[in-house]
C-alpha cells in the first residue's frame, strides 16, 4: 500500500530549451524525449501516481505547444491532474518555484523534480522518510562517477547535510544532488517569497544544516548529451519494470517508417484521384526485400488536404486502396498506415507545431505502442526534412530520399549542425540498402 500523500503535490521542472541535445531538441522539448517508446516525463508521472500524488504542476517554454497536448492526455487518464505554468522567458528553477507559490495551499509537501533525469526511483519510501525526520527538506543524493560536475553534500552521522557545494574543485564526497527534493509547504513559501534564480547556488546552501540527505542506490541518470541519452535507451529494458499488458510481453519488432508522397508513390500536389496513384520505380521490391527482413513497414502521412477541406476522408482510403492494390500486384504489402490531417499554422517544415504532424514524431510513437515496435532499432524514409526530424524524434535512424525533390536533397539538411544525423538516398529502393546492410549513423 502507498503512504498517505493526499496532501503532497509535485512540481515538475521541464521547460529547459536542453541544448546539449540538439538538434533532436530543436524539434521536441527534452522532457517528451523518448526513451523505451515513451516520453520521458511519462516515467515521473508512473513514479508520482504510484506514490498517490493527485495534483503535479510543469513549467513550460520550449516546444510548449507539445506538452500541452501531453498535459491534455495524461489528464484524459485520470491518474493525476496536471496543470501548466508556462514560462515566456526561463525563470530557472528557484524562480519556478517563485511562480508556482500558491501550489503549497492545501498542501503539507512539495516534491520538487528536475525531469531531465532518467530514473527508477521509488517515490513512496523517500515521502515516508522525509516525514519521519522532522527537518523542512529532503535531497536525494546518489553516487556521482565525476563529483567535480556535480553538486555535492557531505552529511552527518544521522543524515543531515552538513556542507553542499555545486560542482566543487575538491568534492567532500561522492554524494551528489539527484534533481530531486521534498519540501515541507511552509519552506517551499519560504524558497518563494526569495525570489532567487536557481535553486542549486542560491537556495540550497541556506538550508545545510536544516535538510537531509536520502541516499538512492538504483538507477538514476540525467540525460543532457547524446552519449547519456543513448545510454538510457539501451539501460532501459533493465531499468524498468515490465509492463502489465499482453503486447508488452512481446518481443519487441524493428519497423521502417516511411513517407507516402515522393518516397512510395510519385509526388502529387494535393493527390485527390486514386487514378494519379503511381508507385515509384523499386518501391514495392524495397518493401518485399524489408518485410523478408523482418521489418515492420509502416506508412506514415501528413494529410492537410483533409483538414483545408480538398478531400474527405473517405477519398484518401480509395487512394490507400488503389495504392496497396498496386503493391500486391507486386507481392507485396504494407503492414500499416498512419495519417494527420491536421492543417500546418506555417511553411516552417522543421518546427514541430502538432505532436502528431510530421517533424512531431506522434504518429511514429502510436505505432510503436499499437505493434510492438523498438523504435530505437527502426527507420525512417523520406523526401523531406519534415519526415527526417519525425523519425529522430521518435529515437529512429532516418534517411532523406531525393525521389520526391526537384532540388539537391542536401538543401534540406538541418542548418547550423555539423552533424545532421541522417543518411541520404537517392530513392527508396537505395535507402532500403543501407537499411538492410545496417551501414546507418545513429
Amino acid at each position: 500500500m502507498p503512504v498517505a500523500t493526499e496532501r503532497a503535490k509535485a512540481l515538475l521542472l521541464a521547460g529547459g530549451l536542453g541544448t546539449r541535445l540538439r538538434p533532436l531538441t530543436d524539434t521536441i522539448p527534452k522532457c517528451l524525449v523518448p526513451i523505451a517508446n515513451r516520453p520521458l516525463l511519462d516515467f515521473w508521472i508512473d513514479r508520482l501516481a504510484e506514490a498517490g500524488i493527485r495534483e503535479a504542476r510543469v513549467n513550460t517554454h520550449a516546444q510548449a505547444e507539445q506538452v500541452r497536448a501531453y498535459i491534455t492526455k495524461i489528464n484524459s487518464e485520470g491518474r493525476l491532474r496536471l496543470v501548466e505554468s508556462y514560462e515566456p522567458t526561463l525563470l530557472g528553477s528557484a524562480g519556478t518555484v517563485s511562480a508556482n507559490a500558491d501550489l503549497a495551499d492545501e498542501a503539507d509537501q512539495i516534491v520538487i523534480v528536475y525531469t531531465d533525469n532518467f530514473s527508477d526511483i521509488d517515490l513512496r519510501p523517500l515521502l515516508a522518510f522525509h516525514r519521519a525526520h522532522g527537518d523542512p527538506l529532503t535531497m536525494v543524493l546518489f553516487h556521482a562517477p565525476d563529483p567535480r560536475a556535480c553538486g555535492i553534500a557531505a552529511l552527518d552521522a544521522v543524515g543531515r547535510i552538513v556542507s553542499f557545494v555545486e560542482k566543487p574543485e575538491q568534492p567532500a564526497s561522492d554524494l551528489a544532488n539527484a534533481g530531486l527534493y521534498v519540501v515541507d509547504s511552509q519552506v517551499y513559501r519560504q524558497i518563494a517569497a526569495m525570489r532567487a534564480f536557481d535553486l542549486g547556488f542560491e537556495v540550497l546552501p541556506r538550508f545545510v544544516g536544516r535538510m537531509r540527505g536520502w541516499i538512492w542506490g538504483g538507477y538514476h541518470l540525467d540525460i543532457g548529451t547524446h552519449e547519456a541519452l543513448e545510454r538510457a535507451r539501451q539501460d532501459a529494458a533493465e531499468v524498468l519494470p515490465p509492463r502489465q499488458d499482453a503486447q508488452a510481453k512481446e518481443t519487441l519488432r524493428r519497423a521502417v517508417f516511411l513517407d507516402r508522397d515522393g518516397t512510395l508513390i510519385e509526388h502529387v500536389h494535393y493527390l485527390a484521384d486514386p487514378a494519379h496513384v503511381r508507385l515509384l520505380p523499386g518501391a514495392a521490391e524495397a518493401l518485399k526485400r524489408l518485410g523478408r527482413a523482418g521489418f515492420v513497414r509502416v506508412l506514415v502521412t501528413n494529410q492537410s488536404a483533409i483538414g483545408r477541406g480538398m478531400i474527405t476522408e473517405a477519398r484518401l482510403h480509395e487512394i490507400h486502396a488503389e495504392m496497396n492494390r498496386q503493391l500486391a500486384e507486386q507481392g507485396t504489402t504494407l503492414d500499416a498506415i498512419y495519417y494527420c490531417p491536421d492543417i500546418p499554422a506555417g511553411d516552417d517544415r522543421t518546427r514541430v507545431e502538432n505532436h502528431n504532424r510530421k517533424p512531431g514524431p506522434g504518429m511514429l510513437l502510436r505505432a510503436a505502442d499499437e505493434h510492438g515496435l523498438d523504435l530505437t532499432a527502426s527507420w525512417m524514409v523520406g523526401d523531406l526534412i519534415s519526415d527526417v526530424l519525425a523519425g529522430l524524434g521518435a529515437g529512429c535512424r532516418s534517411v532523406m530520399v531525393a525521389s520526391g525533390q526537384t532540388q539537391d536533397v542536401t538543401a534540406n539538411r538541418l542548418v547550423g549542425t555539423s552533424d545532421a544525423r541522417y543518411l541520404t538516398a537517392p530513392d527508396f529502393a537505395c535507402a532500403a540498402d543501407l537499411i538492410l546492410n545496417d551501414r546507418g549513423i545513429r
